[in-house]
């Protein structure tokens, strides 16, 4: 997912972060993941306490990542599908199961992303994948925190998140 324009997006009135925040625009974006033989579900951040009712049978972590558009670079279409088609058969490789489609628009800017949702790989090796693939940070959900987890550095923002089916 892409840090991008700073306009601030509260929810119930919290801003979530400033909006001169490199990662306002990760706190922004909603991720909608592809639900296998259900609804699809929409996830976003809130405020740090606040939490949904976790959809998964198992409380693992699941991570939410993307090879599109790395940094500042905007490849156009094409391009960011191969990339995309890259880090899923990485993800292959490494026996995460199948990803579940994740598509992250900011519903500021427009600017959306396709990722990937996946559950079972420590959060070292996803953050690689991120690094590799130019990423600035990734998503994790857990049943306590929705967090944007920088892929170099420590930099680690956690909230709350809420969950609704499309």
């Amino acid at each position: 997912m892409r840090v991008g324009a700073a306009a601030v997006r509260s929810v119930g009135r919290v801003e979530l972060l400033a909006p001169d925040d490199p990662w306002a625009a990760y706190a922004r974006t909603v991720v909608v993941v592809a639900w296998p033989g259900g609804s699809d579900l929409e996830v976003e951040a809130a405020p740090l306490g606040s939490v949904g009712s976790w959809p998964f049978a198992s409380d693992d972590v699941v991570h939410v990542l993307t090879a599109w558009d790395p940094g500042d670079a905007r490849p156009g279409e094409k391009e960011n599908r191969r990339r995309q088609a890259a880090l899923e058969a990485d993800l292959r490789l490494f026996g995460s199961g199948a990803p579940w489609l994740a598509v992250g628009p900011d519903p500021v800017s427009g600017h959306r992303e396709v990722g990937v949702a996946v559950c079972g790989l420590g959060a070292d090796r996803v953050l690689a994948l991120g690094a590799r693939f130019g990423q600035d940070a990734i998503f994790e959900w857990t049943p306590d925190q929705w967090a944007i987890v920088a892929c170099r550095g420590a930099r680690r923002a956690a909230f709350g998140w809420s969950l609704r089916p499309r």
